[in-house]
């Protein structure tokens, strides 16, 4: 059976070296290389983060969304790290991966999203705002 690479690289997102940190309770919050998948510590702390879909435009609660490696781990260096995750919809996941869009973090801590040439020649980058109105009206996020 054939399978396209993007399907490859999108279920494994979601699924090998430990290095664990742990917050002051104990719960594992950066789990390096090790475990693909993201804890349920790291997924509340991602929902309450990022509000539900970091997609602009989109609605979906964090209960309907998924985490995606911003650094795949098909190039062997993506971690399951806070930092190095973001929700999505299933939609949008899928969006991403099949279209060739591509999330960064810059050094402030913000997230982008660069769309592929295809929709934008210049690939000009879009920030993603936190759907938590809390965190964003507290200028936290």
């Amino acid at each position: 059976m054939t399978v396209a690479a993007e399907t490859l690289e999108r279920n494994r997102c979601d699924s090998g070296l430990l290095d664990v940190t742990f917050d002051d309770h104990g719960h594992g919050v950066d789990l390096g290389r090790e475990q693909r998948t993201f804890s349920p510590a790291q997924s509340a702390a991602l929902a309450l983060r990022d509000g539900g879909c970091m997609w602009p435009g989109c609605d979906r609660p964090p209960s309907w969304t998924e985490t995606h490696h911003i650094q795949h781990w098909k190039d062997d260096t993506g971690q399951t790290n806070l930092d190095q995750g973001i929700l999505l919809c299933r939609a949008d996941h899928l969006r991403l991966h099949n279209e060739h869009w591509h999330i960064t973090r810059d050094d402030t801590g913000q997230y982008w999203l660069t769309p592929p040439p295809g929709l934008d020649p210049d690939q000009k980058p879009v920030l993603f705002t936190s759907k938590n109105t809390i965190l964003r009206d507290d200028g936290r996020v």
